[in-house]
């Protein structure tokens, strides 16, 4: 994301961003320092060229939101503790991906949805 990253005009989120969408987990953690939120990977720690060269790990993953949505909480989640690859066939978690987990309330009333 352009917001983790500024020196890279990264298309996408500038897109979303102009077209009135917030990324709320940057609504909730605004300093990428302090809160990286990394997606990719939590099995992807090395290279799969075998150079053993670690994966870049980034924050890959949005929950995108605009029109009246207030951010409460948002944070990223896996299951369990993923072996990496090779190796992920009994893992918990079915993705190469963290997911974005995101609390809204709406309106005034400040349910959460």
């Amino acid at each position: 994301s352009h917001l983790d990253r500024p020196e890279v005009a990264w298309p996408v989120t500038r897109a979303a961003e102009a077209a009135g969408f917030a990324d709320s987990y940057r609504e909730a953690y605004p300093d990428p320092a302090a809160a990286p939120g990394h997606t990719w990977s939590p099995v992807h720690t090395e290279h799969e060229d075998g150079s053993g060269r670690p994966e870049p790990q980034d924050r890959i993953d949005f929950v995108l939101h605009r029109g009246g949505l207030t951010v409460l909480d948002s944070r990223t989640h896996v299951s369990g503790t993923p072996r990496t690859w090779p190796d992920v066939e009994d893992n918990d978690w079915p993705s190469d991906h963290a997911a974005v987990i995101t609390t809204f309330s709406l309106g005034n009333g400040g349910t959460p949805v």
